[in-house]
């Protein structure tokens, strides 16, 4: 009896150490396992921690890039938009230069058309001028001839009528020779100036019954 109560004890005793060695088994095995999956849990968590960091640091690279290719692009846009308005500037004051070209072109254009037309003018009033002297010239010069034809003309019929008056003369002289000499034929006693009063009254006759001069035609 004592002999199986021992192997009823033993077994009993090694049915306990085998459950709680199986317990224990079951306990490391299990310990070990979460063991394994609290790793695999920390090595994902890593992993992704990891991965989220690189996602941040490249989602940060890809913002600084963006920033730095939006500062360059703002820069490049500014510049762009300087030279733009550089280039407008320029542009507007050639604008003006050019109006301002014109204007002057135009006002030059006015003045020297201005001046053509008033060259033109006193050009014309000066032939006008030339035309009316010449024609007065003309008038004058005809004026003048006339009036030497006619002072001609009165110089001829003046030394046509002295000629004709010295002819008269001469033949009243020679008349009085002849009564002279027939007086002296006859013997006639006469004054000692009776030749001389004679040919003086003769001479005053002739002065009176000579012809006036023809009066000078006034100059037009």
């Amino acid at each position: 009896m004592k002999k199986g109560a021992t192997i009823a004890l033993i077994v009993l005793i090694a049915a306990s150490c085998g459950f709680y060695g199986f317990k224990r088994y079951k306990q490391a095995s299990e310990q070990a396992l979460a063991d394994q999956r609290l790793a695999a849990d920390k090595a994902e968590q890593t992993r992704l921690q990891a991965e989220a960091v690189k996602r941040a640091e490249a989602e940060a690279e890809a913002h600084r890039l963006a920033a730095l290719k939006a500062q360059k692009e703002a820069e490049q846009t500014a510049l762009e938009l300087q030279k733009l308005r550089a280039d407008q500037a320029a542009t507007e004051a050639a604008r003006l230069a050019a109006e301002k070209e014109v204007a002057a072109a135009e006002a030059e254009r006015a003045r020297l058309a201005k001046e053509k037309e008033a060259l033109e003018g006193e050009a014309r009033r000066l032939a006008e001028q030339r035309e009316k002297e010449a024609a007065i010239a003309d008038a004058a010069r005809r004026d003048a001839l006339l009036k030497l034809a006619e002072v001609e003309q009165q110089k001829r019929e003046l030394a046509d009528r002295e000629a004709s008056r010295l002819a008269s003369l001469k033949t009243q002289q020679a008349m009085e020779e002849q009564t002279v000499k027939r007086i002296l034929l006859n013997k006639s006693i006469l004054p000692p100036d009776y030749k001389r009063r004679d040919h003086y009254y003769m001479k005053i006759d002739l002065m009176n019954a000579a012809p006036l001069p023809a009066p000078a035609t006034p100059a037009k």
